[in-house]
């Protein structure tokens, strides 16, 4: 079978939730056997470069640049109408062509995200499957909680657009894939469609070693892309709110911020001893290893978050607010809900070294049983051909 593959950033090296997702399924329909196109994005052809750039075998990629200026323009046009502003952004002539040469090639397409649904083909020329992942307009809603000024007008804007396109895309595709089912719960209620798959995230076990050794007992981590705003807002939240409240009980706990293009306003917050802002690193383990909790102090977002799950897999425990915590088994790991809250339970980890041992090994225990790659992956294959899923044996 070949395969085009449509996702919205070039996914080589995984770095980054949906780079890293796009990543392992690209690789696994590979593995199957199928040949894989990968139709993409780049900000520059020097991404499609380097030693960190290694295909697997059976995948070719295509990419072009996407200027920024023509999809500030594109997304400037889009405002009348009532498809998404996200996908009036992503629009290209020169993908638009990549993607009709591939199409008269091809078996099978698996569009990655909503903002790729429109090179999508008509419907019955090809089979179609969607990996919307998230339920974009359910955390444009929770946006509108936290976000003022132009940006909660365009949020607004979108929300609507947003779950209407999402509801559309279900209708036209021969399967839908979420990573959660709070997000197909948000879109279809208690309606069940035989078309939506669940494929979770999954954790590469090998790259995430489990580490139950020595520790910096006053340090506390975040983990996760700065350039996502409900980073962004999760690390002001904890450093204004949280911190000083953990810090009136242990004056000496530090805080290292860890993810690739922080900010001015996440930079501000560095002082170079109690707050560490690292800006890109090439591997977040040791980080996150030496840290005695990692946080995940989401007011924003849907879906499933990787930062909790690497972070248990590296037997870093986690305190996570309720948000962050759904799709998950929140007893692996802490939730708090208010600052007094989420303070206390980061309090009860670093006092007690018994406890956080305890959860350490609870969390590894939990993320090799349920979100392994293999497992996460193995009803991609169903997806794609329209066989009934025949579910791994335990």
């Amino acid at each position: 079978m070949k395969v085009l593959f449509l996702t919205p950033r070039f996914p080589f090296p995984p770095v980054g939730g949906d780079k890293l997702r796009a990543y392992h399924f690209i690789r696994h329909i590979a593995e199957l056997g199928h040949e894989v196109t990968v139709a993409t994005f780049v900000e520059h052809l020097r991404q499609l470069e380097g030693p960190a750039i290694r295909l697997p075998p059976r995948v070719r990629v295509r990419a072009v640049v996407l200027p920024k200026l023509a999809s500030w323009w594109s997304t400037l046009r889009g405002l009348p109408s009532r498809v998404p502003l996200q996908v009036h952004y992503y629009r290209s002539r020169k993908l638009a062509r990549i993607v009709r040469e591939e199409l008269a090639d091809s078996d099978a397409v698996w569009c990655h995200f909503v903002r790729m649904v429109s090179y999508l083909p008509p419907p019955g020329s090809v089979r179609v499957v969607v990996d919307l992942c998230d339920a974009v307009s359910l955390n444009l809603e929770r946006a509108n909680r936290i976000r003022r000024g132009l940006f909660a007008l365009i949020n607004r804007i979108e929300v609507g657009r947003m779950k209407s396109y999402e509801l559309e895309t279900i209708a036209r595709a021969d399967r839908t894939v979420f990573i959660s089912d709070v997000d197909v719960r948000y879109l279809l209620g208690e309606r069940r469609d035989p078309r939506i798959a669940l494929i979770q995230n999954g954790v590469d076990l090998a790259g995430f070693p489990f580490h139950d050794g020595a520790y910096e007992p006053e340090q506390i981590a975040f983990l996760g892309n700065l350039r996502y705003f409900a980073n962004v807002d999760a690390v002001l939240w904890f450093a204004k709110e949280i911190l000083p409240l953990v810090r009136r009980e242990r004056p000496d706990v530090r805080f290292a911020v860890i993810g690739a293009e922080p900010p001015d306003e996440v930079k501000a917050l560095a002082d170079g001893e109690r707050v560490v802002v690292t800006g890109f690193v090439e591997s977040v383990v040791p980080w996150v290893q030496r840290a005695a909790v990692s946080v995940a102090p989401l007011r924003i977002g849907a879906g499933m978050q990787n930062k909790i799950l690497e972070s248990l897999a590296l037997g870093t425990p986690v305190v996570a607010s309720p948000l962050a915590a759904e799709g998950l088994d929140a007893t692996k790991f802490a939730v708090g809900g208010d600052p007094a809250a989420f303070a206390a339970k980061v309090l009860e980890l670093l006092a007690d070294p018994a406890l956080r041992r305890a959860r350490a090994r609870a969390g590894r225990a939990y993320v090799e049983a349920s979100f392994a790659w293999d497992r996460a992956l193995a009803e991609v294959e169903s997806c794609l051909t329209g066989a009934p899923f025949q579910p791994p044996l335990s």
